[in-house]
């Protein structure tokens, strides 16, 4: 069975998993998950007033896209202003959830011409941080520490290490070599006042880690590039817009993609095997920690498969649903015919379409 959902750029493949995804469907259309989702409604998870609390300080990702409109002419003038500069290199000090939005960016859309090349340090490997101060000149380079408690040790110490290394080829203030991107009121945003950090990007507190993609976290560095925010927060509206509260369960493509993973999963199609193709080729490395830290919960969860070749359809057992991200720009005919090959042997396929890299905004 294949269903079709969001004008063909969301396709269902489930074959006898029909049902579990309707199941799972038919419970949210019940609770009026959408609607209340939009809304920011933490007791669609919870009943524990407490632990709704906690949820409803974290949901700020529904609306983030909103909120960093009004923000992108003016992060898109910084990125000029670093790049007139004669800034060379950027290098993000950050882990996790600070550091995976802006690896995928770099890997998609490369470097501007005139804008600097970004290196993403998220290891305190000595290897892997002397490579990384191999390939730069120094009084050329601005580095981001990013961190949303600002207190993050692994920050800390690739601060400590570089700061040092710029006042060793730098005389006099060294802070205009650093900006900071965190959470309100954190150690961070203090350093960066104290040290006279060429800019503290304030995130909004009410946004977990791997949901930052499209607040500063993600932003900043993909502006630094050359990367137009104001198209990408374009794609990024036209996907609320497509999953607003008024859009119904079935037809809202997030909530539509959740009951997929939800109902397989609990049918045990349980390992969402991330297949994509095109310049985004590197957006698994983002929804794999997403995909396992958010649903590692309570004894459950969906194990996420990233980067594996797609082989033959015997090679598989019954606990997989393979997710196919394409790029209309740059076609893959090759990996299609694996896809659609994998379908036909009844294992369950969800394809999802983007125009071009710009739609990242809209998956993110």
């Amino acid at each position: 069975m294949t269903q079709s959902i969001d004008q063909g750029r969301l396709t269902l493949a489930l074959g006898r998993y029909r049902e579990a995804f309707r199941d799972a469907l038919g419970n949210l259309e019940k609770m009026r998950f959408s609607e209340r989702l939009r809304k920011k409604d933490p007791s669609i998870w919870k009943d524990d007033p407490a632990i709704q609390k906690k949820i409803a300080d974290r949901l700020g990702w529904l609306s983030v896209p909103d909120a960093m409109v009004p923000e992108a002419a003016g992060v898109m003038a910084f990125a000029r202003s670093v790049r007139d500069a004669g800034i060379t290199h950027v290098v993000l000090l950050g882990m996790g959830g600070s550091s995976l939005c802006p690896e995928v960016c770099r890997k998609t859309f490369g470097v501007a011409k005139g804008y600097p090349r970004l290196l993403v340090l998220d290891s305190t490997d000595p290897a892997t941080l002397l490579r990384v101060d191999r390939q730069i000149d120094l009084p050329k380079t601005l580095f981001i520490l990013a961190s949303k408690s600002g207190s993050t040790i692994e920050m800390q110490s690739l601060y400590r290490y570089f700061d040092e290394r710029v006042r060793s080829v730098r005389t006099g203030r060294t802070g205009d070599s650093f900006i900071a991107i965190t959470d309100p009121g954190t150690p961070l945003e203090e350093l960066s006042r104290r040290e006279g950090f060429r800019r503290c990007f304030v995130n909004p507190p009410d946004i977990g880690g791997r949901y930052s993609a499209l607040s500063y976290f993600g932003l900043v560095p993909a502006a630094l590039i050359g990367v137009d925010l104001n198209d990408f927060l374009k794609r990024a509206r036209e996907m609320m817009d497509r999953s607003g509260p008024d859009v119904s369960e079935g037809n809202d493509p997030g909530v539509a993609l959740g009951a997929v993973l939800g109902g397989l999963g609990l049918a045990g199609r349980d390992k969402v095997t991330l297949v994509v193709s095109g310049p985004a080729g590197s957006f698994g490395l983002w929804a794999e920690q997403l995909i396992a830290e958010s649903t590692g919960k309570e004894g459950k969860g969906l194990v996420p498969v990233e980067g594996e070749t797609v082989g033959e359809p015997g090679m598989y057992g019954d606990d997989r649903l393979f997710v196919h991200l394409s790029d209309d720009s740059s076609p893959d005919p090759e990996r299609e015919r694996k896809i659609q090959a994998l379908q036909e042997a009844g294992h369950p396929v969800v394809r999802i379409r983007l125009r071009d890299s710009y739609d990242l905004a809209g998956e993110f």
